[in-house]
């Protein structure tokens, strides 16, 4: 007899739940790896094209608003925050659609249902360790001197997939629910690279919403990105990167609040999934 679901499955994530799981978990994330590069003609070297013609787009334009830094700076700067964000919006988009594209293993067997998420983030990681070939390239050309704060990038990456897994579990469960959200997702990666400090450092946005009014600089801290890419920056480029450590640690809390809120809406629903599925 197939167990769909079990009535003493947990309603919160566990990671003792997982264990069992493991080798569904990693031939999840092996399949949907080997299906994203299907017939391309560049295979997994997409992971690298992608994220440097944005590089090279944004980083010119960094350049020609941000006169004061040298060309090579504006660049390395552009770099670290663009690597870090598709990290984000990559997992961001994908887990929040991963409910829905997997429905057909609903009705197969019992597994924690979190295991589907965790399978594209899985993914998203081997893209941007992939695509870390781009700024340790730019390291070597440019001559940048490395410190040893970069033994603390993985914290940052680490807090980079907590956001995207956080917000994406909500949106996963609302995709299940609603989906017209699948459109909504792309509006916000959009949104959200702006309002972040990718293209541009944290003190060019704070110096600015600081003669509006300083409250706008603490809203605009709440976006937990904000703290993953400054410490990902001062991990690179030393403590410069990061403008304000008030506001850092504001946005790195918020991070953490955003997973709570994300595993707490999925767990809530999970068993109604294959109802609205």
């Amino acid at each position: 007899m197939k167990i769909i679901i079990k009535s003493d499955q947990n309603s919160y994530f566990s990671i003792k739940e997982l264990i069992p799981f493991k080798s569904l978990l990693i031939n999840l994330a092996k399949k949907d790896f080997l299906v994203r590069y299907k017939q391309a003609f560049a295979g997994a070297a997409w992971a690298i094209f992608k994220p440097l013609i944005q590089i090279l787009i944004f980083g010119y334009i960094a350049s020609k608003i941000m006169v004061g830094n040298s060309n090579v700076n504006n660049f390395l700067l552009v770099a670290a925050g663009m690597l870090l964000w598709q990290l984000f919006s990559s997992a961001f988009t994908d887990i929040s659609n991963s409910i829905v594209s997997n429905a057909n293993l609903f009705t197969k067997v019992y597994f924690p249902k979190i295991i589907i998420p965790l399978s594209t983030l899985l993914i998203c990681i081997v893209d941007f360790l992939i695509s870390l070939i781009i700024i340790i390239v730019l390291f070597i050309y440019f001559q940048q001197p490395i410190t040893w704060y970069i033994l603390l990038s993985p914290v940052f990456i680490l807090l980079t997939m907590i956001n995207a897994l956080g917000i994406g579990l909500y949106f996963a469960t609302l995709n299940v629910k609603f989906r017209d959200v699948k459109f909504i997702v792309p509006v916000l990666v959009q949104f959200g690279m702006y309002a972040s400090s990718v293209i541009l450092p944290t003190s060019f946005y704070v110096e600015r919403l600081d003669r509006i009014s300083p409250i706008l600089t603490y809203i605009y801290c709440l976006n937990p990105m904000v703290g993953a890419i400054d410490g990902f920056k001062f991990c690179l480029f030393g403590s410069s990167a990061i403008y304000d450590m008030k506001l850092f640690f504001i946005s790195i809390i918020v991070s953490f609040l955003f997973l709570f809120i994300g595993l707490r809406y999925f767990y809530k629903f999970e068993r109604k999934f294959a109802d609205y599925i």
